[in-house]
């Protein structure tokens, strides 16, 4: 457990001193890029840090709608709903389909009901469209293996903003066909640095879940970020670029390096098992190390590459690992 002093990016600061980082799920480092920053406090003089009322007040902000409607467009659903965060929008999602839910390996707690391997038909299922623990992403050839209406429910948390031509994530992916309804649910923290969630779906599906407490009740995202959500496309695009490029490189460097397990289009690099953490640590390098979902399980290591890492971090990190593994063959 290392307790940081101020807030992460490339680096990270553990008891005064400084520390190469490579893990948590800040994939763009907006919260280091300055002219993002100013959005968010242009924001924060138009429409305050927060907006303490009821979504369904009779005096609401239509920023909130103009976020909706930005985030049809990059997902390509004619409906989203915003709400507190990614694990609420699963849990909404979940809790209209529970009856009928059938989950499928891998899947977040947020979208889980009744964990079944077995494809059935006419159910409803869902499934992480990333694997972040085997930096893999989700087959959904299955969505073809009958003619049955099917609902699936795709957690989308660590495929948007990253993932896709645009950053729209795993939509553009899924196979099309009439009979299969897709509800897409998210974070927009992982890659955007929002704290919100958001589901986007069809506009019958929307319109219910704007009927559910926890919608109705619930507290809205921040106006201010929203804002600098909105305004700050091209920033995106450009930090997903250097994400991007950042991600190629370092699996050129490690490329050699078996046992590390990674897939092309994932800033997530699986380390092995016995990799030494604390070995790590020593040469001022921290990676992601804890068990998930329960603290009890066995340790998954990984390396995250963000967009603020510079080729020098990524070197010296391959060299590294490099030495590491070679004393261990």
């Amino acid at each position: 457990m290392h307790i940081l002093d101020e807030k992460p990016g490339r680096t990270a600061m553990v008891n005064g001193k400084g520390y190469l980082l490579f893990s948590g799920y800040s994939y763009l480092g907006m919260q280091h890029v300055p002219e993002f920053i100013a959005l968010v406090k242009e924001g924060i003089d138009k429409y305050g840090w927060i907006f303490p009322s009821s979504r369904i007040s009779n005096t609401r902000l239509k920023l909130y709608e103009e976020c909706e409607a930005l985030l049809c467009s990059i997902t390509g659903k004619a409906g989203t709903v915003i709400v507190s965060s990614g694990f609420t929008a699963g849990r909404m999602a979940t809790e209209k389909c529970k009856d009928k839910l059938i989950n499928i390996e891998p899947s977040h707690p947020a979208i889980q009901g009744n964990m079944q391997k077995i494809i059935t038909q006419g159910k409803i299922f869902a499934v992480d469209s990333v694997d972040i623990f085997n930096a893999a992403i989700t087959d959904f050839s299955f969505t073809g293996k009958s003619n049955q209406k099917k609902i699936i429910i795709v957690d989308d948390s660590h495929g948007i903003g990253v993932i896709g031509k645009n950053g729209e994530g795993i939509a553009s992916a899924l196979p099309q066909k009439e009979i299969t309804e897709y509800i897409i649910t998210y974070s927009l923290s992982k890659a955007f640095n929002i704290t919100a969630g958001a589901i986007s779906c069809s506009k019958p599906f929307a319109n219910e879940l704007r009927s559910m407490p926890a919608y109705t009740a619930g507290t809205a995202p921040s106006p201010a970020l929203l804002y600098a959500f909105i305004k700050g496309a091209g920033l995106y695009a450009h930090q997903r670029e250097k994400l991007k490029s950042n991600m190629h490189y370092f699996q050129s460097l490690i490329s050699h390096i078996d046992s590390i397990i990674f897939h092309k289009q994932l800033p997530v690099f699986i380390l092995p098992e016995m990799t030494d953490e604390k070995a790590l640590f020593k040469k001022n390098i921290v990676i992601s190390s804890f068990a998930y979902p329960y603290a009890s399980g066995k340790k998954i290591k990984r390396v995250i590459i963000n967009a603020l890492h510079t080729k020098n971090d990524l070197e010296l990190l391959a060299q590294v690992l490099t030495e590491t593994f070679q004393q261990k063959t």
